[in-house]
């Protein structure tokens, strides 16, 4: 997929009429992914809310552009996340005790939620205070996550690989 298909996905995806309760949140999420994989970074974008739903900060992947910090992945900068948590993430929101998690798509790669049985014990029982759930959003939604996600990847683990 191409990043002109992406934006063309996007924008379908972000304008359809769905009765899907996280939908606006995922649409500022996949935004802040997709503007993430024009720079040239790992396509996950971020949304931190409230209780009340509330947005109080967005961020993007910021681990190659504009210049290279391990730690700027979307989740790290802003706490909410358009795709499942990768370990490091998981562990600073678990620190965090950022009380319920919302995520778009699954990370058959790298994504922590499915396995947090391999966590250590002390990790295990700050996992009982917080919910690591699926988004409520459309399909459609879904698929542009994974999709904006698997853009940039194959560069990106090449950049690792030349530090």
């Amino acid at each position: 997929m191409t990043l002109p298909d992406l934006e063309a996905q996007f924008a379908h995806a972000s304008t359809e009429h769905t009765h899907h309760r996280d939908q606006h949140l995922g649409i500022v999420a996949c935004r802040e992914a997709l503007a993430a994989a024009r720079a040239g970074n790992y396509g996950v974008g971020a949304v931190l809310v409230d209780p009340k739903g509330n947005i109080l900060e967005h961020s993007r992947n910021s681990v190659f552009f504009p210049h290279f910090r391990s730690d700027f992945h979307a989740e790290m900068l802003a706490l909410n996340s358009s795709l499942e948590p990768c370990p490091m993430c998981m562990a600073r929101l678990l620190m965090a005790g950022v009380q319920t998690v919302k995520f778009l798509a699954y990370d058959e790669l790298a994504g922590m939620v499915n396995q947090r049985q391999q966590f250590p014990i002390a990790w295990k029982r700050l996992w009982e205070r917080q919910e690591f759930v699926q988004a409520d959003v459309s399909e459609s939604l879904k698929q542009f996550a994974r999709d904006v996600f698997s853009l940039n990847l194959e560069t990106c683990r090449q950049k690792l690989l030349s530090r």
